[in-house]
Parts: structure tokens; sequence; C-alpha cells
């Protein structure tokens, strides 16, 4: 039987994890694409009513688009109300951080608990408050299933963040039709400095 010298075993080993290495290095083995973080804030601009007091949203979920689909983010926590007449003048709320894959991005859109027009739905989360804190509904054309879309492009970066802000413009969005109140579609997504 032959004894295997110490210093012929180390080169083995050695060719052997230069190989794998290679391998690696040629694509052999499949990498996870990359992926960023989107921190994504919410403002508004003042609205000109004086006897509105409130303007209330409730996002359920929050979904990007990514090469033609709509993705639900599993990192947003649901069910969240913002009073959107809060964050005026500068004042911003934070949405989250979110892992998302790197690229570049144009939609953003949030489902909202409120109810299309012609339902009789009067509970929802999205409602306007007077300063005699009387409530009435907020409807949306599309309702909640469609989502409320932000337009506007960013690119999260590999390994990097991008900061976004939603800025909700509630004097364009509120729009009076007798005697409701329509959310019109009126936010921007705005890449923060």
């Amino acid at each position: 039987m032959r004894k295997i010298s110490s210093f012929a075993l180390l080169s083995v080993m050695v060719i052997l994890m230069m190989l794998a290495a290679l391998g690696v290095s040629c694509g052999i083995s499949e990498q996870a694409p990359g992926t960023g973080t989107l921190t994504l804030y919410l403002s508004d601009a003042p609205i000109d009513a004086e006897n509105i007091t409130g303007v209330y949203i409730t996002i359920n979920e929050i979904q990007y688009h990514l090469d033609g689909q709509w993705i639900t983010c599993e990192e947003f926590v649901g069910n969240q109300t913002y009073n959107l007449l809060e964050l005026t003048g500068g004042n911003i709320t934070l949405l989250g951080g979110f892992t998302l894959p790197a690229g570049n991005y144009t939609q953003i859109r949030f489902m909202l608990d409120i109810p299309e027009m012609g339902s009789h739905k009067t509970n929802s989360g999205c409602y306007v408050e007077f300063a005699d804190n009387s409530t009435e509904p907020l409807f949306v054309p599309s309702g909640g299933e469609t989502g409320y879309k932000a337009i506007g492009q960013f690119t999260v970066p590999v390994n990097g963040t991008v900061e976004v802000t939603a800025d909700f413009d509630v004097r364009e969005a509120v729009i009076v039709a007798g005697s409701s109140y329509i959310l019109e579609p009126a936010v921007k997504l705005i890449v923060n400095d």
C-alpha cells in the first residue's frame, strides 16, 4: 500500500478548491438577484377648505410595479390610518423601509380601505372630518380593488437605499360631487435629496 505524502494531499485539496472557485465565478452556480431598500414617506399639500379639519386614509397594503406585474410589499404592516392634513408644511411620516429587488420603478399603489362610488358603505377607513366633528366617507372611482396609484421614477440600488416621498395633494385630490366626497388620484413619487 502506497502512502500519500501530506504535500500531495495538500496540493490536491488546493486544486479542488481552485476548481470550485473557478466554477462559481464562471456562473455555474446561480446567485440571487440584488436587492436594496426603499424608505417610503408620506406627505401632503394643505387643503383650502376651512371647514375640513381632517382627511383620513387607511392603507391596507402597498404594492410596487415590477416587470409588468404588481407585487405586494410583504414588509408593510397594513391597516394604518393617516390624517393627511397633519402632513402639511414639511411634516412627513415614515411608512417604512422595504427590501425590494434592485431596479427602476415608476409606480407604487396604495390599497385603501375605501368604498367604490355608488356603494352604500359608510364606515370605511377613508373619510373627511369637518369642524363640527361630523364625517363623510371618501369614495374613489376604482374603489379599493385597483388601488390608488402614485407615479414617479426612482431606482432601488443594489445593497443601497433610496428615500422616496409619496406626496398627496389633497387640494387637488378631494372633489365634492353633490353630497359625496371623491378621492381622485393626485399622488407624486418624489426622490428625496
